[in-house]
């Protein structure tokens, strides 16, 4: 029985977001696909996707669009289901009465969806995020101002650690790009390193959420070492020699 489509979506999706483009021919040759399934799932993706553009044999992401929204809609859909596991696992370490902070991203906007019915205080650096919470009746939730990152909507610049410093809490929840014991956490761009850093530097305890696929990999700008970072939160899909080699180095890894 073949891979069902949703599955080979996400699979196509995550080469494209990481290499920007992908030809017919490598998806055959990389994922083992039939011609004829790659052209009707390249067809579902640019009809789906309005930043994916069909070529001949080919589709590309497309970076020049006005419209950025399609960004986060690709984002969110890598690694779907561990990333609302992993936000829900965080959930079960908040309590009613907590201030804290949390940063942009998927999985921070999953771990916001599952605040409902939660007596919380919450500093965020997030548009989508931000709206959440404000739909819930006993949060009280606070965006940081800035500039806002087109197609990923979360906030930063200067004009956000400056409000960041009148915020001084137990606990940040963050997100990142890339980890690995040698470089620690890094992130793809310059935007959000500046506000991630100064969330570590105003808490008192830093909460990662991170799956599977970020561990070992290394993006161009650096935000914290491991030893910034209180507990690793991921995904059961991490293989156990990562996971041991990542314990062994002292992180407070848990898997869920």
């Amino acid at each position: 029985m073949g891979q069902p489509r949703p599955d080979r979506i996400k699979q196509m999706l995550h080469y494209l977001w990481q290499h920007r483009h992908l030809t017919s021919q490598q998806a055959i040759e990389l994922f083992g696909y039939a011609e004829a399934t790659v052209r009707r799932d390249f067809h579902y993706i640019a009809n789906r996707y309005p930043g994916m553009v069909r070529g001949h044999g080919r589709i590309d992401f497309d970076d020049s669009a006005d419209n950025k929204e399609y960004v986060f809609d690709v984002k969110k859909t890598l690694q779907g289901a561990a990333k609302r596991e992993i936000a829900a696992f965080a959930r079960t370490l908040i309590n009613d009465g907590d201030c804290f902070f949390l940063d942009s991203g998927s999985t921070c906007l999953e771990l916001a969806k599952n605040l409902t019915d939660a007596r919380v205080k919450v500093i965020c650096n997030d548009i989508k995020i931000a709206n959440e919470l404000g739909s819930f009746p006993y949060v009280e939730s606070y965006i940081i101002g800035g500039l806002i990152r087109p197609g990923y909507f979360s906030v930063g610049e200067s004009l956000a650690l400056e409000m960041i410093n009148a915020f001084s809490v137990a606990c940040a929840f963050i997100s990142c790009d890339a980890l690995s014991l040698e470089t620690g956490v890094t992130n793809a761009t310059m935007f959000e390193v500046g506000v991630k850093k100064r969330l570590i530097q105003r808490s008192q305890k830093v909460i990662l959420m991170a799956d599977h696929t970020k561990f070992d990999t290394v993006k161009p700008h650096a935000v914290t070492t491991l030893s910034c970072i209180h507990t690793i939160i991921s995904d059961g899909a991490l293989p156990a020699a990562v996971r041991l080699r990542y314990q062994q180095a002292g992180c407070n890894l848990i898997i869920v």
